[in-house]
């Protein structure tokens, strides 16, 4: 994330807090320890409001300033859950050890604008400027959207705004989605690929940008021509769709940026989002931040080994001359298993799902519980039952549910993961094997359709999320499509 406002304009503001006493401002040196206040910066989706909480850390923000859309900032909170934004503070730290963080200036942008292009059936994703934006439990949809479901929205007229991550080249997770009224604005967020510097172009997931008259100052620093791999925010007044690749489109920008941190150092850094590139083993990067682990660093919910392209990953550390030294490391939701329960133990928290014997899936008193979209109670699930697991695996063969979701019966089996190995017609998750011999080819699926089983394999890569589908009866599975996403 970017800051949109002006150094002088920050300058400004900062001192208007200081005179104000609106609360600590960043001095030099030190930790967050028991004397003096450090710099503190985050960066991921809004989770609470009422103060303002960002990945889960808790800001003040009753004298904060706020810059959205690169309109001008004000003091005006029109924040929203889901919005991925960056808080730039401070940090303090009681005697008795407890941490109060006070925001100066809340930045938010806009992870795609644009006309709907496609709606999947299940409303599980959609297409908007050649960006495939997927769903999951936790994205928020805006009332602005009619019955609150995407199902409703209409391709080729509806105009939606897309909070979220970048997951990979044109893939982006939506925390929230809200409908646009009024003239929009084009923007999108993504991996720049296929640089062509002659012609001044480039492409982000189907989107060729052209980019001939914008501004693009924030690139061109530092003289190198190599763009290819950055993750940018571009913004464009005019866009058409193209036939050449499935939901293909063009856009004029105006404005390319760089995504990442606005400050260079912070005593506190934090940052939620999806490794985009490694570079060697425990240096890769997240929206253009260089995380370096260290022997120190600690780790939830996974090991040093599964840093790799397209992990969801919390880190929290600190911040010199622009590189994150992780201090911690915590992998986030990244498996979705949808079976009927073959057996449950509530005592020691164990379940398993029909058609996964070798699966056990732990679930604990922090997992949640839904029942046909209301609240539910794990003591209430019966052998069965047809259930949705969102989970984190664990040493990538364990699983570790973080919600249980049962939902009308079915046959339906899936089986979503970071992909493990790949060798036609074998797929491993979680340290399942699936045989895909029985998949026809036209069921073999990329981001924006059928790919074919050549293809698939050929573009598996370990750490892309991949998911397998099919129907079940009794325990036995019959998988019918495969769908890779990079």
């Amino acid at each position: 994330m970017y800051l949109q406002c002006t150094k002088r304009f920050l300058a400004l503001a900062l001192a208007c807090l200081a005179l104000v006493s609106c609360g600590p401002s960043p001095q030099a040196g030190g930790g967050i320890g028991g004397t003096g206040s450090v710099s503190s910066v985050s960066s991921g989706p809004v989770t609470k409001l009422g103060s303002v909480y960002v990945s889960g850390t808790k800001y003040d923000n009753s004298n904060a300033f706020y810059c959205i859309n690169d309109e001008p900032c004000t003091t005006e909170n029109s924040l929203k859950p889901g919005m991925v934004v960056e808080v730039q503070g401070t940090a303090q730290s009681s005697d008795q050890g407890a941490v109060t963080r006070v925001a100066n200036t809340i930045t938010f942008q806009d992870a795609v604008e644009g006309v709907v292009q496609s709606v999947a059936q299940d409303g599980s994703s959609l297409i908007v400027l050649g960006q495939l934006v997927t769903l999951n439990p936790k994205t928020v949809i805006d009332a602005s959207i009619p019955g609150v479901s995407i199902r409703n929205l209409t391709p080729g007229l509806d105009v939606i705004e897309v909070s979220g991550l970048v997951v990979s080249d044109g893939h982006i997770l939506a925390t929230l989605i809200m409908k646009r009224t009024g003239k929009p604005q084009y923007e999108v967020q993504g991996v720049i690929k296929n640089h062509d510097l002659r012609n001044n172009r480039f492409e982000v997931g189907q989107l060729v940008v052209e980019y001939s008259s914008a501004d693009i100052t924030d690139l061109a620093t530092g003289g190198t021509t190599d763009w290819n791999g950055r993750v940018v925010h571009v913004r464009g007044d005019e866009w058409w769709p193209r036939n050449e690749v499935p939901y293909g489109a063009r856009l004029v920008a105006t404005r390319v940026r760089q995504l990442g941190f606005a400050e260079e150092d912070s005593a506190e850094a934090k940052i939620e989002g999806f490794i985009t590139l490694v570079t060697q083993p425990g240096v890769f990067a997240i929206n253009n931040h260089p995380v370096e682990i260290t022997a120190d660093t600690r780790f939830e919910g996974g090991l040093a080994t599964e840093l790799m392209l397209g992990a969801h990953v919390f880190i929290h550390g600190t911040l010199a001359e622009d590189v994150l030294k992780a201090q911690e490391v915590v992998f986030k939701e990244n498996g979705e298993i949808e079976s009927n329960i073959e057996s449950i133990d509530i005592q020691s928290g164990l379940l398993i799902l029909a058609g996964f014997p070798q699966l056990p899936i732990a679930f604990d008193a922090r997992t949640a519980t839904e029942d046909a979209g209301s609240p539910g109670r794990v003591e209430d699930l019966r052998i069965g039952d047809h259930l949705k697991v969102h989970a984190r695996l664990l040493d990538g063969q364990r699983i570790l549910a973080t919600e249980l979701e049962r939902i009308i019966p079915s046959t339906s089996i899936v089986l979503q993961a970071p992909l493990q190995a790949a060798a036609d017609p074998q797929i491993q998750l979680a340290g399942i094997s699936i045989d895909t011999s029985a998949i026809p080819d036209n069921d073999f699926l990329g981001q924006y359709g059928p790919i074919g089983r050549k293809a698939l394999f050929e573009k598996a890569v370990a750490g892309h999320p991949v998911s397998v589908k099919g129907t079940l009866a009794g325990s036995i599975a019959t998988w019918s499509s495969v769908v890779i996403r990079r």
